[in-house]
């Protein structure tokens, strides 16, 4: 056994490097877990992922792993949703993870089973100092239905490093044949198990979820295709992928039977315990963790894992696809801080983080890279989950209880739908709450309640597009009949929820006092006492989310408007129903309302930069701030030149990143009009008092001196909108378009944090491809390439800057291709050209009145022209049909009939009717001349023969 002390995860992962990389391969960086170029992944879930091109054999000549033979690398991989989903089993066992490491070595139609099997064994047993009589091997053992033959090869070669006959082991199909899908790329493949108890047989114990006989790693051998008709094929490079799980050979090394006793877990164990006050961890499962810490130790270590590597490669939590793998994984993760640590939610895992950081940083540097904004993110989230989690858990309880008191056992899947729907709480996170209580859960039903939900909002959202204004009669009665007092707003630049009282409702065409006798899913207006929802102005659009009384009613808010004061929430009823007097909580979406901070106070960022970069006579003409990007429009005559768009950008994050304070007040107009550079939209009515937004200066020192020409270097604007409160939470702005709108209007379009960000990713990957396409040698893969990237790059959404400098790039490689055709061009018209006076040059052929034949040229119609054209201007009597191109690039083909054969009665269009209709397509021009390119290239030898054979029988019939 090896050496316990000897082992630590550090030396285990760069062993396995070192290893490889001295028998020759490349080391390989990780794969982001986000496979931003595999539609059909939902995370990276294994170290194959990103060498699947070479496996399909459709990698690009262009990408750096065209030329790999051999690799190795340490993959960062995630199952937590999709097929490979192991969130639910994390913190209940020794060995499941959400987030992993997978070792793997490689070869491209290099070495096979021989070099893999004696590697894999001589790495084991010889250099980490595995016990040999721990470990079992696995070989398929076939399968007569599929025509597969056992892979006795692989047995042998276990044999011959001295594996012994009783720890060799057949496998069947499941178990021990590796398929990438149902067609491509497949063939057998040997495990490795590792008894962790040792001293005993434990054969009959392997790949039998046996949780003390785990298999550590995996050979595959991929020497066949599968055909769509399922029949194989051997392929003609057969190549080995392996996958070796870092954290179950750590746990191996370190003779310990869990993984999260490892020194791969401590680390965080120890700032958990730190963070929380916890008792120490103890490695107890199931009925043995009597309290459930050992088990929220555990879920806290895997989901940070999983949570700082996803965000920094890009999945940022959101209710699709990935990103809400995301979210769900750390609502999880919250709920059993709260409840077994009793932490705080809010800051609780980013407290976690860097000790993560720390222990992983050195291998994977992105998350030292992007600790802030990690940090950051985890925070939104938690906080945006706390506020509905005391309530959740309560509304929980209560549905439980009802269970109870009925005498069922499940909860009704409407009931899990409206757990997620009003308080984010995930299907799973549900399901793990309801086992805890000793509840079930109905998939199905969960199902169509989601189902019958999306399509009643899908059709209600359409319909309250068209919502009915307040106009100033209905204001009238507001003010006259119902005495209805205007809602007191200013919460709305608080953060948090809000308990407020329904005033009034609207259907549209009347006041009511309830919406009882109103269809659900109907569109109404809700007239509040107070709100902290933003109503759209400025620019700036309206906030969404929802009003609640909690297991009574829930009110959808899809839009928010003002009309003479009065503030109108339009949405929906999603259940219940709601009366005037009745007190809701009032919860605008705080993530989407963080988003639409960063783009307003982007906005005044690059309105300052602007000013600085093309002066004050810039005025802001109009605007708009939402989720996804910011718009700014203003008077300027001419388009910004490059130089002036990277000025203004670079200042824009030159602020963002000294990380200036926002500062806000409201000053009364005259006062506030006094300071000096202050902007303000021309021709704009502001209120008095006005809400002055300052970036970097204190509002209140501005006024002691108000024309202190020093207040020009800040952003100082009148404004009612939401911002940040300080400009690193932007993190970034990228320009990603500048117009002209109308005569002197320019319009600057912008995007800030995240969304800027995956711009900037896509940019690199592009900046990536050019790369390799710039040392790609000529030929038609290149032209190809070309072709695509052009028309991919007029479609990117990438920042301005970085399209401009990517299009500057590719116009060079554009014109050095260009230059390389048109070389290559002149010397196939000469080589066509010489190919045919040579033939007539020779003694034999001085006599001959005609040539037939392929030119050593490409699909060329320029070369074949030059041909007819020399025949025509400078040896009119001899006739040539002349082809150019082969079976894979296509061919092209052309005639000129000299003075000898014209004399005789044949023509060009005859002679070049007769080729086509063997090779395709058609072929036309003015006599004594045609032209033509085929459509069946492959008949290439027999449109030359055509060509011979039709001149030989007219000429014969001539003689007759």
């Amino acid at each position: 056994m090896a050496e316990t002390q000897k082992w630590t995860g550090l030396k285990v992962r760069q062993t396995f490097l070192d290893y490889f990389e001295q028998r020759g391969h490349t080391i390989v960086p990780s794969s982001s877990v986000v496979p931003h170029n595999d539609p059909t992944l939902l995370f990276t879930n294994a170290g194959m992922n990103q060498f699947k091109p070479i496996f399909l054999g459709s990698v690009a000549k262009t990408d750096p792993m065209s030329g790999l033979k051999r690799a190795a690398d340490t993959q960062k991989c995630i199952r937590a949703g999709g097929k490979h989903n192991d969130l639910d089993d994390v913190g209940k066992d020794s060995y499941h993870h959400t987030f992993f490491e997978m070792l793997g070595n490689w070869s491209f139609g290099d070495y096979f089973k021989k070099e893999a099997i004696e590697m894999s064994w001589d790495l084991l047993t010889k250099v980490y100092g595995l016990d040999p009589d721990r470990l079992y091997v696995t070989y398929f053992e076939g399968n007569p239905e599929m025509n597969l033959e056992p892979d006795l090869e692989a047995k042998n070669l276990w044999k011959s490093v001295g594996v012994a006959d009783d720890h060799i082991l057949p496998g069947n199909m499941k178990d021990n044949f590796w398929e990438m899908g149902d067609q491509g790329p497949c063939g057998p493949c040997s495990e490795v198990h590792y008894d962790k108890v040792g001293g005993r047989n434990a054969a009959h114990l392997v790949n039998m979820d046996d949780p003390l006989v785990v298999e550590i790693w995996n050979n595959v051998f991929i020497q066949f295709d599968r055909q769509a008709d399922k029949s194989l094929k051997s392929l003609p490079a057969k190549h080995v992928d392996t996958g070796m799980g870092y954290e179950r050979l750590v746990s191996a090394l370190q003779n310990k039977i869990s993984n999260y006793a490892t020194d791969i877990f401590t680390p965080l164990f120890d700032r958990i315990q730190e963070v929380t006050g916890a008792r120490p961890y103890t490695d107890k499962y199931g009925k043995d963790d009597v309290d459930g810490i050992d088990t929220a130790y555990r879920v806290v270590a895997d989901h940070i894992r999983l949570l700082a590597f996803s965000m920094a490669d890009g999945a940022v939590p959101n209710n699709e696809g990935r990103g809400y793998v995301v979210r769900r994984v750390l609502r999880r993760g919250s709920r059993y801080a709260r409840k077994y640590f009793n932490a705080e939610i809010g800051s609780f895992f980013s407290k976690i983080l860097p000790a993560l950081v720390e222990q992983m940083g050195h291998q994977f540097p992105e998350i030292v890279k992007k600790q802030a904004d990690i940090k950051e993110i985890l925070d939104e989230e938690e906080e945006a989950f706390a506020r509905t989690l005391d309530r959740g858990e309560r509304q929980f309880e209560k549905y439980a209880a009802a269970v109870a008191k009925s005498g069922g056992s499940s909860l009704s899947g409407a009931d899990v739908w409206r757990l997620y729907d009003t308080f984010g709480f995930p299907e799973d996170l549900t399901q793990l709450m309801a086992e805890e209580r000793g509840l079930t859960i109905s998939k199905a039903e969960v199902d169509v309640a989601r189902e019958k939900a999306r399509e009643a909002s899908k059709s209600v959202k359409e319909a309250v597009q068209t919502f009915a204004k307040l106009n100033v009669h209905q204001i009238a009665e507001l003010e006259g009949n119902y005495k209805l007092s205007r809602a007191d707003s200013s919460a709305k630049y608080q953060r948090g929820d809000l308990n407020a009282k329904i005033a009034l409702i609207y259907t549209g065409t009347g006041f009511v006092q309830s919406t009882t006798n109103i269809p659900l899913k109907s569109p109404i207006g809700i007239l509040l006492d107070k709100t902290n929802f933003y109503a759209e102005s400025g620019g700036q659009v309206a906030d969404t989310g929802r009003l609640v009384i909690d297991d009574v009613a829930e009110f959808e808010v899809l839009d928010v408007q003002e009309f003479g004061g009065y503030i109108l929430h339009n949405g929906y009823i999603e259940y219940g129903a709601l009366r005037v007097g009745d007190s809701v909580i009032c919860e605008y979406d705080e993530l989407r309302r963080q988003y639409i901070r960063n783009n307003h106070t982007g906005t005044h960022v690059l309105n300052h930069a602007l000013r600085e970069v093309l002066g004050d006579e810039i005025n802001q003409k109009g605007s708009l701030v939402d989720q996804d990007k910011l718009r700014f429009d203003f008077s300027h005559k001419a388009s910004l030149s490059l130089a002036e768009l990277t000025k203004v950008e670079a200042l824009s994050n030159e602020n963002i990143h000294r990380n200036l304070k926002v500062f806000y007040k409201d000053v009364d107009l005259a006062s506030a009009r006094e300071i000096e550079g202050l902007r303000a939209v021309f021709g704009e009515t502001y209120p008095d008092p006005v809400r002055v937004v300052s970036i970097g200066k204190d509002i209140d020192e501005m006024l002691k001196s108000p024309k202190n020409p020093e207040w020009r270097k800040y952003s100082v604007e009148f404004c009612g909108g939401t911002h940040v409160e300080q400009t690193n939470q932007i993190k970034d702005l990228i320009i990603v378009e500048e117009s002209g709108i109308a005569k002197g209007i320019r319009r600057v379009v912008a995007y800030t944090g995240s969304t800027a960000h995956q711009a900037q990713r896509v940019a690199a990957q592009y900046s990536e491809r050019l790369d390799a396409l710039e040392k790609l040698p000529f030929g038609p893969e290149k032209e190809a390439e070309i072709k695509a990237f052009v028309q991919e790059l007029n479609q990117l959404t990438i920042s301005a800057l970085s399209k401009e400098e990517l299009r500057t790039r590719f116009a060079k490689v554009q014109k050095d291709v260009v230059d390389e055709q048109k070389k290559r061009t002149k010397a196939e018209l000469k080589t066509a050209v010489t190919a045919v006076t040579d033939f007539f040059a020779k003694p034999e052929n001085k006599e001959s009145k005609w040539y037939v034949g392929q030119l050593p040229i490409s699909a060329n119609a320029k070369a074949i022209s030059e041909v007819i054209n020399h025949f025509r201007n400078k040896d009119k009597e001899r006739s040539v049909y002349v082809f150019g191109g082969n079976e894979s690039d296509g061919v092209v083909h052309g005639v000129y009939v000299g003075t000898n054969l014209a004399a005789k009665g044949i023509t060009a269009g005859q002679w070049s009717a007769a080729v086509s209709d063997v090779i395709g397509g058609k072929a036309g021009g003015k006599e004594p001349s045609s032209q033509g390119s085929g459509t069946k290239p492959e008949k290439l030898a027999d449109a030359l023969a055509c060509a011979e054979e039709w001149l030989s029988e007219k000429l014969g019939a001539l003689k007759l």
